[in-house]
């Protein structure tokens, strides 16, 4: 029998941590405005409603997965895990690079691939400081 208590500690973890990432995106317009969803416009909408859903099903799946194997001991760390698994999950997605420059962005500047003439050395730069003892 699947047991399921894991799963909805993990489930409620990863419900406080999109509540706090959603209160931190809610910010008010100007001094006197009201406070604002974090979308743009209602087209944005159902797209960040979908994401919220599936790092909540992460949160869920993965506590349910810890829970029925034995490796979480208790409610604390499946709550603890419920919490975590949104934010590692976010992380993660930031970190894949885009296979090309998105429309509407200036392409990155290109990395410098010589020094001039007349610039330090690799060599000079990995002295101390205040060593002018040729190597």
């Amino acid at each position: 029998m699947i047991d399921l208590y894991p799963a909805l500690w993990g489930l409620l973890g990863s419900g406080v941590a999109e509540a706090l990432n959603l209160s931190a995106l809610m910010r008010p317009s100007g001094p006197r405005s009201r406070w604002r969803w974090p979308w743009r416009n209602r087209a944005d909408r159902p797209v960040m409603l979908v994401a919220i859903g599936l790092r909540l099903f992460a949160g869920f799946g993965l506590t349910a997965a810890l829970g029925n194997s034995g490796q979480l001991p208790n409610a604390t760390a499946a709550f603890a895990v419920g919490v975590t698994t949104p934010l590692v999950v976010a992380k993660f997605f930031q970190s894949i690079p885009l296979a090309g420059p998105v429309a509407g962005q200036p392409p990155e500047p290109p990395l410098p691939t010589a020094r001039q003439a007349g610039e330090e050395t690799d060599e000079a730069l990995s002295r101390p400081r205040g060593s002018n003892a040729a190597s």
